[in-house]
């Protein structure tokens, strides 16, 4: 099955709560870049949606789609980047602040969601949502926000059994959950902007 993703990133405006010092309008767009890169990369992805207004995000990166933000919020942007794509082909919606996150354990979820009509994967917490996939892009009943992760189960997204320190489970929002990601491993983009404000140990 070959899969279609929405990726919804602000880019150097986002992670406000992000105590990274200058290091963080730097630190937003280059998480949107790794998961981007991996989206990408996947063997089961054949088309990559990014939505963003910031030119930093995609710049370089090719092989992908890029649509302007509305500039109207998170579920406006989904519904943009899901406005590109086919009713009937699989599709998937990937936030853009998995800075561990990689192809391989990107194809291994997609897999698991290929029996599944709809289904997500919650983050480390399991209070939000990471992932929003279904078989057809026209089944996909998103609902990100506060409390997400209950809200896509209700609306009869299965969730996936993912392991709570994959990279596809550590969003970073704060200090803490980066740390944690540079723990297991952050992408080329992640480590360099990591290195250079000298936050890699």
């Amino acid at each position: 099955m070959e899969w279609a993703v929405v990726i919804p990133v602000k880019g150097s405006i986002g992670k406000s709560r992000l105590d990274a010092g200058d290091a963080r309008a730097a630190l937003a767009v280059a998480f949107a870049r790794d998961v981007i890169s991996a989206a990408r990369d996947a063997g089961s992805i054949g088309r990559v949606v990014v939505v963003t207004c910031d030119p930093a995000v995609t710049e370089g990166i090719e092989g992908i789609e890029v649509v302007d933000d509305p500039s109207a919020g998170l579920r406006a942007a989904i519904a943009t980047g899901l406005a590109e794509l086919e009713p009937q082909e699989p599709a998937a919606v990937i936030l853009g602040d998995l800075p561990a996150l990689t192809a391989e354990v990107l194809d291994a979820a997609l897999l698991l969601a290929e029996h599944e009509e709809r289904s997500y994967v919650p983050d480390a917490v399991a209070t939000g949502t990471t992932l929003l996939a279904a078989r057809r892009a026209e089944a996909l009943r998103p609902r990100f926000g506060p409390g997400s992760a209950a809200l896509h189960r209700r609306a009869g997204h299965a969730p996936l059994p993912i392991a709570p320190d994959s990279g596809l489970r550590i969003d970073v929002d704060e200090l803490a959950d980066l740390h944690l990601a540079m723990e297991l491993g952050v992408g080329e983009h992640t480590r360099a902007v990591l290195a250079a404000a000298s936050l890699s140990s």
